[in-house]
C-alpha cells in the first residue's frame, strides 16, 4: 500500500511548476515579440545603407544626392523611426562614408526598458577617381 501513495506523488508535473514554464515561455515569447521589429529595422537599414553605397557614382553624384538616394529608400522601405538626418554621410580619403549607426530604445515589461545598439552601420564607397 505505500508503494501506491508514493507513487501517486511522483507522477507527472505539480501545477505550480507548469504555471511557472507557462509564465517563463511567456515573458520569452513578450521578450522576442518586443526585439523582432527593431531588428528587422535594422538589417532593413542595412539593406538601404550598402545599397546607396553600391549605387554611388564618384563622377556623377554628391553627398547632396546620397542624401536623397538614403531619403528615397527609407521612404520606399516604409522605415519611418529613422530619419535620414540621423546619418552622416561625409567625404574622407576620396571616398563617401555614410556612418548611420543608431540605438534603439524600446518597452520590455511595465517599467523595464530595453535597448539594442547598431554600431556596425558604416559604408564606404568606391574610391574617387578625381
Amino acid at each position: 500500500m505505500n508503494k501506491t501513495i508514493s507513487s501517486r506523488r511522483q507522477r507527472g508535473a505539480s501545477f505550480w511548476s507548469f504555471a511557472g514554464n507557462v509564465f517563463l515561455l511567456g515573458v520569452f515569447l513578450l521578450i522576442i515579440l518586443r526585439i523582432a521589429p527593431a531588428y528587422m529595422e535594422y538589417l532593413t537599414i542595412k539593406d538601404i545603407i550598402e545599397r546607396a553605397a553600391q549605387e554611388y557614382d564618384p563622377e556623377r553624384n554628391t553627398i547632396q544626392d546620397v542624401h536623397v538616394r538614403v531619403r528615397k529608400l527609407l521612404l520606399t522601405n516604409q522605415v519611418y523611426d529613422f530619419k535620414v538626418e540621423d546619418i552622416e554621410i561625409f567625404r574622407e580619403r576620396g571616398r563617401i562614408v555614410i556612418d548611420a549607426n543608431y540605438e534603439r530604445r524600446f518597452p520590455l515589461l511595465w517599467i523595464v526598458d530595453g535597448v539594442m545598439t547598431f554600431d556596425d552601420l558604416i559604408v564606404e564607397t568606391e574610391l574617387n577617381r578625381d
